[in-house]
C-alpha cells in the first residue's frame, strides 16, 4: 500500500530503474503508486512518450531529486517541499495555464520568493473511518475518538504533529493554534486520547480495522477511501470541523531543463478532462475542484512556535507504553512517532 508515512526505503533495485529509465527517450516521471487515474496515462500518452515508475513510499520520491541524473518530473508532497526548497533541490517551473482560477491558499503554497516550484495536482485530508457493522453510531467529528466506548478501540497514524491538530481541533482550535498554547489542557486530552489508541502505526493501522481489532481508524484519505470500496462494512467520514491537508504536486529536480514535453505534463493534471477524470475516481480532489472550507494545510512553525511544540512532544514521547501484542499486525513494533 503506498502510503504517506515517513520511514526511509533503499536498496539497489531502484538505482538500476532510474539509470535505465534516463537511457530511454520520452518524458520520464516518477511518482506515487496508485496516485493518477488510470485514464490520465492513456490520454497522455497520446501527445508524448511516457516512462512511468511508481514508488511505495513519499520519501523515496524526495530522494530522486539529488541523484545525479535525476527523473524529468517527480510527485513531491507537500510534507517534503519546505524541505526540498531549502536544500534548492527545486527547478523554478512555468506560470501553469489556468492559473487565475486557482484559490489564493493554493497559490501561496505553490510559490517561493514570488517563483512557482511545485504544482498541487490532487489533495485530502486526515479522516475517520469506522466499523459500521460494530459502532453502534457514526462518528462525526474528531471529538468523538474521547467517547469511553471506544476505549483501546481506535488505530491511528503514528504522527505527533497529526494528533496534536486532532487534540486542538476537539478544543476547537486551529491545527496551528496561536501561542500561548493551553499546555496543561492539550496534555490532559492527549493522555486521554491516548487511552483510547490500541495501535499507533504509518503502515499497520488499517489492518486492525479490517480485523474487528478496533471500530475506528485515524487516517489519510487515500489509504482509507479505496480500503472503505473493498470493505463494504467500513465506512469514511470527514470530520465537521474540518482536517490537515494533505496534497501532491509535481516539481521538476533542480537543473533538469524544461522540455515541451515537461510543459504539457506540467499543464495536463489541470486540464478540465482531466480534473473531472479525478474527481470521479473519488480518491483525491482537484486543487480547482473543491473548496478547501473547514481544511486547514499545516503552517510553517517560527522559534517560539517549534519550541512549543517540541516541548509538548518530549512529554508526549515520556508516555508509557501498555504491554499489548502487536505481532498480528507486524513482528515488530512501528515506530510511535516520527
Amino acid at each position: 500500500m503506498a502510503t504517506r508515512r515517513w520511514l526511509l526505503a533503499g536498496g539497489l533495485g531502484w538505482l538500476a530503474g532510474c539509470t535505465a529509465a534516463r537511457q530511454r527517450t520520452g518524458l520520464n516521471v516518477h511518482l506515487l503508486k496508485n496516485s493518477l487515474p488510470p485514464v490520465w496515462l492513456r490520454r497522455f500518452q497520446r501527445r508524448h512518450t511516457l516512462h512511468i515508475r511508481s514508488h511505495d513510499q513519499l520519501p523515496d520520491l524526495y530522494q530522486q531529486l539529488s541523484r545525479s541524473h535525476p527523473p524529468d518530473v517527480v510527485g513531491l508532497g507537500l510534507a517534503w517541499v519546505s524541505e526540498a526548497r531549502a536544500q534548492q533541490r527545486l527547478s523554478p517551473l512555468p506560470t501553469p495555464l489556468r492559473w487565475s482560477e486557482l484559490p489564493a491558499a493554493w497559490r501561496a503554497i505553490t510559490q517561493s520568493h514570488g517563483q512557482v516550484d511545485w504544482l498541487p495536482y490532487r489533495w485530502g485530508t486526515t479522516v475517520l473511518a469506522y466499523r459500521r457493522d460494530l459502532l453502534p453510531w457514526q462518528p462525526r467529528d474528531w471529538s468523538d475518538l474521547w467517547r469511553p466506548e471506544l476505549r483501546q478501540r481506535v488505530s491511528t497514524v503514528a504522527n505527533f504533529r497529526e494528533l496534536l491538530g486532532i487534540t486542538c481541533k476537539s478544543l476547537g482550535l486551529s491545527i496551528n493554534p496561536p501561542l500561548p498554547w493551553p499546555a496543561q489542557e492539550l496534555q490532559e486530552r492527549l493522555a486521554a486520547l491516548h487511552r483510547q489508541v490500541r495501535l499507533y502505526s504509518d503502515q499497520y493501522y488499517i489492518q486492525p480495522l479490517i480485523l474487528g481489532d478496533v471500530w475506528v481508524a485515524v487516517g489519510w484519505s487515500s489509504d482509507l477511501i479505496p480500503v472503505s470500496r473493498r470493505y463494504p462494512q467500513i465506512t469514511v467520514v470527514t470530520p465537521t470541523s474540518g482536517s490537515a491537508i494533505w496534497a501532491d504536486g509535481w516539481v521538476v529536480p533542480a537543473g533538469q531543463p524544461i522540455s515541451q514535453a515537461v510543459r504539457d505534463w506540467l499543464h495536463f493534471a489541470w486540464e478540465q478532462e482531466q480534473v473531472e477524470a479525478l474527481t470521479t475516481q473519488g480518491i483525491a480532489f482537484s486543487p480547482l475542484a473543491q473548496p478547501l472550507g473547514a481544511h486547514e494545510f499545516w503552517l510553517p512553525m517560527d522559534a517560539p512556535t517549534r519550541q512549543a511544540y517540541q516541548s509538548l512532544q518530549q512529554w508526549w514521547l515520556a508516555q508509557p507504553l501498555a504491554a499489548r501484542r502487536y505481532d498480528q499486525y507486524t513482528d515488530h513494533w512501528p515506530t510511535r512517532l516520527l
